[in-house]
C-alpha cells in the first residue's frame, strides 16, 4: 500500500531452535512454540486450539494482507485491485479519493510504471470484527523502491464479507515520517553482549558484538545440552545503503536463510522476516523484540507463515543479560 509517496533442530527442542531461526533467528522467539514437523517438512496438524469469535475474519485479513504482499512485489495491478470491492475507495494520505477497482488498477498501474522493483513490507496491529460480515484492520506499511528512501504509512482498512469472500471496502492511508533514532544502528547498542535463556534442560546463548568499523552487529546464536554445544546460525545487522532500512540478514547452519527489516515501535522493535528453509519452504513472521531493563528483553514471533499455512503465534519468552 502507499504507492503514491514513493511506497515506498540433538532431540525436539534444537528442532524447535533450527525452526524458530528459520524465521530471523531472534533469540528464542518461538522455542517454547515447538511446532512439529513432520518428515515431509510440512507443519504436522495438531488439536486445534480454542479460538476467538473473530479468528475466521482475522485469518481472512492476513491472507489478504499476505496475497496483497504478493502482488505488489510483483507489479501485478490488476490482482492489487481485485481486493477490493466493486465499489471499494482507497484514500491516499493526500485526501485523494479513487473510487471503484478500475481507479484503483489504473492507479497502481502508473505507479509500477514509474517505480520499478517496489517490494513492500506490511504489519497488522489489530483486526476488529464487528458483527458478522464487517472487520476493521489497522496496520503500518513499510515500501521501498531501489535507489529510494523508505516510504512509511499507516492505515485503516474496511472489509466486508460479499459471497463468502472478504474484500475491502475502504482503504485510508496517512503517512508516517521517521526520525533520525529510527535508523540510528546505535538504538541497539543495548543488546549488545551475551543473552541467555534455559529450557529442559537446553540452553542458548546469544551473543551480539559490534563489527570493525561499528557499522554493522554481528550475532551469533549457540545451543547447549550439558557438555554438548552447536553452533545454530550468525547473523547480520546494518543499514541498506539504499534504503535507509535498518536489515538483518541470517545464515543458519542448516542451510536455511532470512532477511527482515526492523521497524521501531514502542519499547523496541519489530523485524519483518521473510526466509527460506533448508528444503525451500517459503517462511514469514513478524518477531517483535522489547527491552525490560538492561539485564532482559521480552522476544516473540507472530503473524508466522510456511508456505502459505499459519502457524500458531508463537509464547513469549525472556532472556537475560550474562
Amino acid at each position: 500500500m502507499n504507492p503514491l509517496q514513493r511506497l515506498t533442530r540433538s532431540g525436539l527442542t534444537v528442532s524447535a531452535f533450527s525452526l524458530l531461526f528459520m524465521w530471523d533467528s531472534s533469540a528464542l522467539q518461538a522455542q517454547f512454540q515447538r511446532t512439529p514437523l513432520i518428515a515431509s517438512g510440512e507443519p504436522e496438524v495438531t488439536e486445534p486450539q480454542k479460538k476467538s469469535a473473530n479468528s475466521g475474519a482475522e485469518a481472512a485479513v492476513k491472507k489478504v494482507a499476505e496475497q496483497f504482499k504478493q502482488a505488489f512485489d510483483a507489479g501485478n495491478a490488476e490482482k492489487i485491485a481485485s481486493f477490493w470491492t466493486p465499489e471499494g475507495e482507497y484514500i491516499e494520505s493526500s485526501g485523494k479519493r479513487l473510487a471503484g477497482r478500475p481507479d484503483i488498477q489504473k492507479m497502481y498501474t502508473e505507479y509500477f510504471k514509474n517505480s520499478k522493483g517496489a517490494k513492500i513490507q506490511i504489519t497488522i496491529d489489530a483486526v476488529r470484527e464487528i458483527g458478522e460480515k464487517l472487520a476493521i484492520e489497522e496496520g503500518r506499511t513499510v515500501v521501498t523502491v531501489p535507489e529510494s528512501p523508505p516510504a512509511f504509512s499507516q492505515y485503516t482498512a474496511t472489509h466486508v464479507k460479499q459471497d463468502g469472500k472478504w474484500k475491502m471496502a475502504s482503504v485510508k492511508e496517512s503517512a508516517i515520517s521517521p526520525s533520525l533514532p529510527q535508523i540510528n544502528l546505535k538504538d541497539l547498542e543495548w543488546l549488545i553482549g551475551t543473552w541467555t535463556t534455559e529450557d529442559e534442560g537446553v540452553t542458548l546463548k546469544t551473543i551480539y558484538r559490534w563489527l570493525p568499523g561499528r557499522k554493522f552487529i554481528e550475532r551469533t546464536f549457540v545451543a547447549s545440552t550439558g557438555k554438548k554445544s552447536q553452533q545454530m546460525g550468525v547473523q547480520i545487522i546494518g543499514i541498506d545503503p539504499l534504503s535507509g532500512d535498518i536489515m538483518s540478514w541470517t545464515f543458519n547452519t542448516d542451510g536455511s536463510h532470512a532477511i527482515g527489516i526492523w521497524m521501531p515501535v514502542d519499547g523496541g522493535w519489530a523485524i519483518e522476516s521473510r526466509g527460506v528453509m533448508a528444503n525451500g519452504m517459503l517462511t514469514s513472521a513478524n518477531n517483535i523484540v522489547t527491552k525490560i531493563d538492561d539485564k532482559g528483553c521480552r522476544w516473540q514471533s507472530v503473524n508466522r507463515f510456511v508456505n502459505g499455512t499459519e502457524l500458531p503465534d508463537a509464547l513469549e519468552v525472556v532472556s537475560k543479560r550474562d
